[in-house]
C-alpha cells in the first residue's frame, strides 16, 4: 500500500491554508502519513525555495496534492512542471477554487486528478481506490481525470458532515509563525491571533463573487467550534481569533449561542468576524457580541451607490447598509467595511455617492479593493485569463488595467478619498499597541533586510498596496515573529 502523501501550499500567505490542512487531517485519519510544504514567494525572494525542494525529494511521497487558488495558478503550474521533470512516478492531485473552475488547465499541465468541491473525504476515497487495483477510479465521486485522451468528470460527491468536523492539521505547519504574524490577524490590531471557520458557504450570489467549493451554507456544531477554540488557546496561547467564515453573522440565534458559550466557558479572546449588512440583527445581539469579546465586524458594503448594488446583485438596500454600520458602531464594536472600485458599469456619480455614504456613516475602518474579474464569474474573459496566468502577487494588486471607463488616476483618487473618510487608519491604529513599538525595534535591530527588501520592492515594482503590505510579506517568508 502506498501511504506517503505530500501536500503543497504553492505560495504561503498571511493566513494558514485551512482547506489544505483539513485535507491533511482527513488523510491522517484515513491511515496516511502526511507532510505539508509551504513554498515562499519567489517573486519576493528569488530562488530561496531550495531547501524546501530538498525536503520534497527526501520525503519521497507516493502522492502529491496541491491546494490552489486563482492567484497561485502560475506558481502552481511551475511547481507541477518541476515535479514532473524531476520525479516521473508521482500521482499528482489538485483541489481548490481554481482547479474547480478550470480542471482542464491542470490536467493538461501534468496533474493526474482534480478533486471537486469539499475534498476531505473525496481525496481519501481516491487514494484508497488507487491503492486497490481491483477498484475502478471512475466510481470515485467528485473528480476529473483524463482517460483515452478525453476529460472525464464523475458525479459530485456528497457534502461532508459538519457536526464533528476534524480540526485542521495545524501542527503540520509552523502555526506559531501564523499566529505571530500580527499584521495578518485582526486588521489594525497587534494581537497574537488564531484562525478558524465555524461555518462554510454563503447562500448569496453576488455577480462579482462565486464559490463552487462551498455553495451551501452549513454550520459546525457548537461543541465542535468551542472545542477547537480551546485547543488553539491551549496549544498556541493565542489572544485573538479571526473567524474566516464567509458569513459568520448569518442568524441571530446562532451568534447568540456562540457568545453565550464563550462567556460561560470563560474564554478570553478578541474576535473578528464577517457579516452581511442585512443579517446584522438586534442591538441586543451586538451587545452580547461586545461582551463576548468581538472587537471588529467586517461588512461587505462594496459601494455606496444603490444602482451599483443592484448591478452587483447584492440584494440589499443602501439604507440597510447604513443601519448595519450604525448598529455595529453603537454597540462599541469597530466596523470594518469592504469596498470595490473599478467595476465596468461604475461611473463618476457612483463613486461620489460612495464618498457621500462614507462621510455619513463614518465606519471605523475601510479597505478598498480594485475590481478584478474572478474565474467562474460572468465578468471573466479571455483577456483576464491571460493576465491570471502571468500573475505575480494577487488579482487585486497586479491588475494593470482597470475594466472601468473612468481614468485609472481618478479611480485611485477616489480610493484614497474613501480610505481617508474612515475614522481610523488600520496601519496607524497599530501605534495604539505598546508591543508594536518593541516589535519594530527588534525588526530594525535583528532583521533590517526585511524592511529594506520591503521598501525596495514597494518603490521599484509597486507590487503591494503599501509598505506595510511589503513588510508583511517579508515577515511571512522570513519567519519574523511578533512579541
Amino acid at each position: 500500500m502506498k501511504k506517503k502523501v505530500l501536500l503543497i501550499n504553492p505560495r504561503k500567505g498571511w493566513r494558514p491554508a485551512l482547506g489544505l490542512l483539513y485535507i491533511a487531517s482527513y488523510l491522517r485519519d484515513g491511515g496516511y502519513e502526511v507532510k505539508v510544504i509551504e513554498f515562499i514567494d519567489e517573486d519576493f525572494f528569488p530562488e530561496e525555495n531550495g531547501p524546501l525542494w530538498q525536503e520534497l525529494h527526501a520525503y519521497d511521497a507516493d502522492f502529491i496534492g496541491l491546494g490552489v487558488i486563482s492567484w497561485n495558478r502560475r506558481v502552481a503550474k511551475g511547481i507541477i512542471a518541476k515535479i514532473r521533470r524531476e520525479t516521473k512516478d508521482k500521482v499528482i492531485v489538485c483541489g481548490g477554487k481554481d482547479p474547480n473552475f478550470k480542471p482542464s488547465f491542470y490536467l493538461e499541465n501534468g496533474v493526474d486528478y482534480v478533486v471537486f468541491g469539499e475534498g476531505e473525504e473525496t481525496i481519501v476515497t481516491l487514494l484508497n481506490t488507487l491503492n486497490r487495483p481491483d477498484q475502478n477510479v471512475a466510481e470515485v465521486k467528485g473528480i476529473s481525470y483524463i482517460a483515452n485522451g478525453e476529460m472525464v468528470t464523475t458525479p459530485p460527491a456528497p457534502l461532508i458532515s459538519m457536526d464533528n468536523l476534524l480540526f485542521p492539521a495545524l501542527d503540520l505547519v509552523d502555526f506559531d509563525h501564523y499566529t505571530d504574524i500580527r499584521l495578518g490577524g485582526i486588521p489594525g490590531h497587534f494581537i497574537k491571533t488564531g484562525f478558524m471557520m465555524a461555518s462554510r458557504g454563503c447562500p448569496y450570489s453576488c455577480r462579482f463573487c462565486t464559490d463552487p467549493v462551498r455553495v451551501r451554507y452549513r454550520e459546525r456544531s457548537m461543541d465542535n467550534v468551542i472545542d477547537e477554540i480551546k485547543w488553539q488557546i491551549q496549544s498556541w496561547n493565542i489572544q485573538g481569533m479571526v473567524l474566516l467564515d464567509d458569513l459568520f453573522y448569518y442568524q441571530d440565534d446562532r451568534v447568540t449561542e456562540f457568545c453565550q458559550r464563550i462567556i460561560k466557558e470563560g474564554i478570553k479572546l478578541k474576535f473578528y468576524a464577517q457579516a452581511r449588512a442585512d443579517r446584522v440583527g438586534s442591538p441586543q445581539t451586538l451587545a452580547l457580541m461586545k461582551k463576548a469579546g468581538f472587537i471588529q465586524i467586517a461588512i461587505g458594503i462594496e459601494s455606496g451607490s444603490q444602482r451599483m448594488l443592484d448591478i452587483m446583485d447584492k440584494r440589499t438596500q443602501l439604507a440597510t447598509m447604513k443601519d448595519a454600520v450604525r448598529k455595529v458602531e453603537e454597540a462599541g464594536i469597530y466596523s470594518y467595511i469592504f469596498l470595490v472600485v473599478g467595476f465596468p458599469e461604475e461611473n463618476q456619480q457612483d463613486l461620489q455617492e460612495t464618498a457621500d455614504f462614507l462621510a455619513e456613516v463614518k465606519p471605523s475602518f475601510t479597505t478598498v479593493n480594485y475590481f478584478m474579474p474572478m474565474p467562474g464569474t460572468e465578468y471573466f474573459n479571455e483577456e483576464d485569463k491571460n493576465a491570471l496566468e502571468e500573475l505575480t502577487f494577487s488579482l487585486t494588486e497586479n491588475q494593470q488595467e482597470f475594466h472601468s471607463e473612468i481614468p485609472r488616476e481618478e479611480i485611485i483618487r477616489f480610493r484614497n478619498t474613501f480610505l481617508s473618510l474612515a475614522q481610523r487608519n488600520a496601519n496607524l491604529n497599530l501605534l495604539r499597541y505598546p508591543s508594536f513599538y518593541w516589535w519594530v525595534f527588534k525588526l530594525m535591530l535583528f532583521q533590517p533586510m526585511v524592511l529594506l527588501r520591503g521598501l525596495y520592492k514597494q518603490k521599484t515594482q509597486k507590487a503591494y498596496t503599501n509598505y506595510f503590505e511589503a513588510i508583511r510579506t517579508a515577515m511571512i517568508n522570513n519567519r519574523i515573529y511578533g512579541i
